[in-house]
């Protein structure tokens, strides 16, 4: 009998927490409860202060240990203590005290606030050059260290002693607690950061975890091998003895993996293959909108798409209806905002439900947009001299089909000449941050649930998704909005933001927001549901296999 489960909240599975396709056998593994899952792509490293990319997130949340993680009950979430066992603030919420567990390293080390104090440390030295360092500028001096004005010491963080760590903000957050559980807070070890230098986190000799499980083996873009951690605080709600991520390019191959039963989980947006698996016996199916976002995003110093215009006449070009249609088979939906659906502001519900996107109010056309552009650039008015690459960060099957649609969309309706670059992720990552492209494609997943976690991605040049953009109106919004604690008046400042973000200024183009069908076999028990849930796979449990 197949189970149906469709989540009204935020569902399912953004790839770093649920990616677990995995599955395997009818037979119990000698070596006790497993779970065999897989990753797209080979993350590039396993440092929390210096990787960006889901991939080492799905990992990471299951090796390392938060101050605080957000749980499931039912349908319905809760923030409850990880790393630490309590917390409190004063008054006005800009002095947190957290009190931490006992908790171990892997290999046998305590887990100590100096730990955490040296991990956020060095997310916000400029010298370590974290992607991730916008994420905790509210701490105190945080923004001034980052900008190099001040010296990393005097950012304020402390440990009062070995479990109890003093953090004190610039001002008060209204959604500090959710910064908790990102990676910019996690503990980070400093001899071993010491110890193996530019290589910490490139392999498993110089990784240990503090989490459910750590990590025993990886083989590059083959796999990722965890055990059970024996020295964590809450070993006996952990239920796998092992989980199983096999590096998994191929769509297809995933597909039949599942099919065949030797995955417990599949996520699909195959219209052929969610027919089939909706008639498989023996699995649940979880339908749900993510977080994600699926866009394109410009290189503002390229001497063509440094023009709004044409920057404008290449987002709207974008039929995201017909997109997806045609190349996700109606199973994501057109987005013309920067945040994605189901994201909250807190007691007045999505922001989506009370902000319109900002891309809708842009009617010109995009041929004549593109001809105002070439104009004002001196470039002529025959869009076919115009030699445009876009640039793609995978060479699967589907990459190229996709990259193929929107090449001839854009010659289409524009008129232009568009060269397709296929890359690995670890080469299109090296080039977008070197300014080496001039359109390129990319997903984006909230890390906590509020439109802040959308918005900061491009505040002071941070160069998150590497635009080469900064508005000075656009910062001072969205610094207003990090210390607003009235909900209304901070929805405004998002809008106001959003607007010159996309309609104003236009430096990136959303074109889809992302909805899952997610497949478990019924063995597979205790898995998130909502997509911002943090406990990973702690309370996965396979033992009915």
């Amino acid at each position: 009998m197949k189970k149906k489960i469709i989540s009204a909240l935020l569902a399912a599975v953004m790839v770093f927490s649920l990616t677990a396709c995995g599955g395997g056998s009818d037979k119990k593994s000698a070596d006790g409860t497993y779970y065999n899952t897989y990753l797209d792509t080979d993350p590039t490293t396993m440092d929390p202060v210096k990787g960006n990319d889901t991939y080492s997130m799905g990992i990471l949340r299951n090796i390392m240990e938060p101050l605080t993680r957000m749980e499931e009950d039912g349908d319905k979430q809760e923030r409850k203590g990880a790393g630490a066992e309590s917390w409190e603030s004063n008054d006005d919420g800009t002095v947190w005290t957290f009190h931490l567990r006992d908790n171990k390293w892997s290999d046998g080390e305590p887990v100590t606030a100096d730990d955490y104090v040296y991990g956020m440390k060095q997310t916000l030295d400029p010298e370590a050059g974290s992607p991730n360092a916008f994420y905790i500028t509210c701490i105190k001096n945080g923004e001034a260290i980052y900008n190099g004005e001040k010296d990393v010491s005097e950012l304020g963080v402390k440990a009062v002693d070995d479990k109890t760590l003093e953090i004190t903000l610039e001002y008060s957050v209204p959604y500090f607690l959710s910064l908790t559980d990102t990676r910019a807070m996690y503990p980070v070890r400093e001899d071993l950061v010491e110890k193996y230098g530019e290589s910490y986190g490139a392999n498993v000799e110089s990784m240990v975890g503090c989490g459910p499980f750590k990590m025993t083996s990886w083989k590059r873009n083959s796999k990722i091998e965890l055990e059970k951690n024996e020295n964590y605080w809450d070993k006996d709600s952990v239920k796998l003895d092992k989980v199983n991520y096999q590096i998994v390019s191929d769509q297809t191959a995933r597909f039949n993996s599942f099919d065949s039963g030797s995955l417990d989980y599949i996520a699909c947006a195959d219209k052929e293959w969610i027919g089939r698996f909706d008639k498989k016996d023996k699995v649940d199916v979880v339908e749900a909108p993510i977080p994600t976002v699926r866009y394109d995003f410009f290189n503002c110093q390229d001497k063509i798409f440094s023009n709004v215009n044409i920057r404008k006449a290449f987002t709207m070009a974008v039929n995201r209806e017909d997109m997806c249609s045609v190349i996700y088979n109606d199973i994501h939906k057109p987005l013309y905002g920067w945040v994605p659906y189901s994201t909250s502001t807190g007691e007045l519900g999505e922001y989506r439900d009370q902000v319109e996107e900002p891309l809708k109010s842009i009617t010109e056309d995009p041929k004549e947009l593109l001809l105002k552009g070439m104009q004002e650039l001196g470039l002529g008015s025959d869009p076919s001299t115009l030699n445009i690459t876009y640039t793609l960060s995978a060479t699967t099957e589907w990459t190229r089909t996709y990259a193929a649609y929107c090449q001839q969309m854009w010659e289409k309706i524009l008129g232009v000449k568009v060269e397709l670059d296929f890359n690995e992720w670890g080469t299109f990552q090296s080039k977008t941050n070197n300014g080496e492209f001039q359109i390129a494609m990319m997903t984006w997943s909230i890390d906590y649930d509020d439109p802040m976690a959308m918005m900061e991605v491009f505040a002071g040049g941070s160069n998150m998704v590497p635009v080469f953009w900064q508005n000075d109106q656009y910062d001072s919004l969205v610094a207003q909005a990090r210390k607003e604690m009235d909900e209304k008046t901070r929805v405004d400042l998002y809008k106001q933001a959003e607007n010159i973000l996309l309609a104003d200024d236009c430096v990136v183009s959303p074109n889809v927001n992302e909805y899952t069908h997610s497949y478990y076999y019924q063995y597979v028990k205790n898995y998130n549901k909502l997509a911002s849930s943090t406990s990973g796979l702690k309370y996965v449990d396979t033992s009915a296999r």
